[in-house]
């Protein structure tokens, strides 16, 4: 009896698995017959040698407001995870219609497939598609007939392509896409750089695909970070050191980390030997900082200080007073925190500007860009040491140029009373990337002085101020477009008279900021009913408090002569 039964329930077990093999998936559209479709071969070329280059893409179809992907032109269903750069990516070039990964660049994030700290803002200003991906100089992809856009870019030193096409049904065609450079920082001397990278490198295949992609973004130096914590590393690095150094002609990768990692906030250190790590004194950041100076080369920054507002950087106040960090990352999703650098650098702390992507929480690598002065040619050693010292300026568009009686941003220039300072200042873009419509020279007073475009003018900006130096002061410049671009220097450090170059007049205001800050952060400790807090966490915080009360003793007595 039970045979026709059991027949019965496997032949609709049978039918059920047919049905799902063969049916349509519910997700996906249902697709053109091969009749109305064409193949679009595309060849992308930089227009000024000529040569065939790699690019991010973006291909949409105008007429249902799909994402198209090669090369069988099959719509996007869903964005690039970040699960996909822990896991590793594994360069295919080789293999006909590899792509890189889908990146999401519009639309809230949920740090599954970007941060959440974008809000609503484009993750590139002057890319206003939905996603973008890497391909190879040459790809095709088959299309439905209708209307399309392809979108190409290349960094923010190329002019980037919107180019619009029809697809006729059996029709192919081929198109040439020409990226032009509106700029090349390298030929000034500046090459650019990404202070925060996550990806392993613990396969060729991994080193491959990150050069690739940093050749399709123009990006000189890419920073490739291990990311630790309390329990472990992610994001693991195959080599630290010199053996790190991997070279595909003009881009290079570098390993470093990001650690710790901690409610205090996240250190990166680039340019490292050996991965700096000791788990009993993990949150004893002045001993962290010491383990990474400690190696030849090794610079030590602050991560996320752009957040302004935001929870992770709450122990910055503090852990600036061991005068031990050589760099923030001013510029990072979209934002740039000048609020709070400029209360630093009013205290007199010396801070290099850098700006670092975070990929894969950032949309792509080099979204923001570190550029650094190294002279004629890139040589990685000169390009750390020069971040050291502060020769940068960080952006997401327009390039920028600053000196002060010839001096680059981050040198200290020593002056006595009354000598004369001449200040040059420049700020220029392409419309298509972030054209500038103001530049603004601030000191520790504020605004300085500021230019702005006329309408219609679409050349550069320019200030040139002739000043007077009576006491230490610094000068920094900033430029800021249409689109939401920007872009900050480092400052120039005017030294008269051996004096530090804090700001008499908002030092105090700025100290008694910080001490609530700290307080803040001294009285969520205590408050822990079942966590007491931890002692040596205590007596760092207390050394904070104890820096600023003598600070501003010092302020005070400085300004009453």
């Amino acid at each position: 009896m039970n045979r026709p039964i059991k027949f019965a329930l496997a032949s609709t077990a049978l039918l059920i698995v047919v049905l799902l093999v063969f049916a349509p998936s519910a997700t996906t559209a249902p697709s053109a017959t091969g009749a109305e479709k064409a193949t679009v071969h595309f060849r992308l070329v930089d227009e000024t040698s000529g040569q065939a280059t790699t690019a991010m893409v973006c291909i949409r179809n105008l007429d249902d407001d799909t994402v198209r992907l090669p090369p069988d032109g099959r719509e996007l269903e869903r964005v690039g995870m970040t699960q996909e750069f822990y896991q590793g990516i594994e360069y295919r070039g080789q293999n006909r219609g590899w792509i890189g990964p889908v990146r999401k660049t519009m639309g809230k994030g949920d740090n599954n497939d970007r941060s959440y700290v974008y809000k609503l803002l484009p993750s590139i200003p002057f890319w206003r598609e939905p996603v973008m991906f890497q391909t190879e100089s040459s790809f095709s992809v088959r299309l439905p007939a209708g209307r399309y856009r392809v979108a190409v870019a290349r960094g923010m030193e190329f002019v980037p392509v919107f180019d619009e096409f029809d697809v006729v049904a059996g029709e192919d065609q081929e198109r040439t896409v020409s990226l032009k450079r509106w700029v090349h920082m390298a030929k000034r001397g500046w090459y650019s750089g990404d202070v925060h990278v996550h990806h392993p490198t613990l396969k060729k295949a991994h080193q491959d695909f990150l050069l690739h992609y940093a050749e399709a973004e123009d990006l000189n130096v890419v920073n490739v970070l291990e990311m630790g914590h309390h329990e472990g590393t992610e994001f693991k690095q195959g080599k630290f050191g010199l053996a790190s150094r991997v070279r595909r002609g003009d881009y290079w990768l570098v390993a470093g980390q990001e650690e710790p990692r901690s409610r205090y906030g996240h250190i990166i250190g680039l340019n490292l030997r050996a991965l700096a790590r000791d788990l009993p004194t993990y949150d004893y950041y002045d001993l962290a900082f010491k383990r990474l100076h400690a190696q030849d080369g090794a610079i030590v920054g602050f991560a996320h200080f752009s957040w302004n507002g935001c929870a992770l950087p709450r122990g910055f106040p503090w852990l600036v007073t061991t005068g031990q960090l050589d760099f923030i990352e001013l510029l990072q999703f979209s934002v740039l925190n000048a609020k709070d650098y400029y209360d630093y650098l009013n205290l007199g702390f010396r801070l290099t500007a850098a700006a670092g992507s975070d990929t894969p929480w950032g949309s792509t690598i080099g979204e923001v860009r570190t550029y650094v002065y190294t002279g004629d040619a890139l040589d990685l050693d000169v390009w750390f040491e020069n971040l050291e010292r502060g020769h940068t300026f960080v952006t997401n568009g327009p390039a920028l140029e600053l000196t002060v009686n010839g001096k680059l941003p981050g040198s200290e220039l020593k002056a006595n009373a009354g000598d004369a300072l001449t200040i040059r200042a420049r700020a220029w873009g392409h419309e298509r990337v972030g054209q500038p419509e103001a530049l603004v020279l601030v000191s520790n007073g504020g605004v300085v002085r500021e230019v702005n475009r006329e309408s219609g003018d679409k050349g550069t900006l320019e200030l040139v101020v002739k000043l007077s130096a009576e006491r230490s002061r610094w000068l920094a410049v900033s430029a800021r477009c249409p689109n939401g671009a920007l872009a900050h220097s480092t400052p120039v450090y005017v030294v008269v008279n051996d004096q530090p170059t804090w700001c008499l007049v908002n030092g105090p205001q700025v100290i008694e900021r910080k001490l609530a800050e700290i307080a803040a952060i001294e009285n969520g400790l205590k408050s822990k009913k079942n966590d007491p807090p931890d002692l040596g966490i205590l007596e760092r915080i207390n050394q904070g408090k104890r820096y600023y009360r003598e600070l501003r003793a010092k302020i005070e007595a400085s300004a009453e002569r």
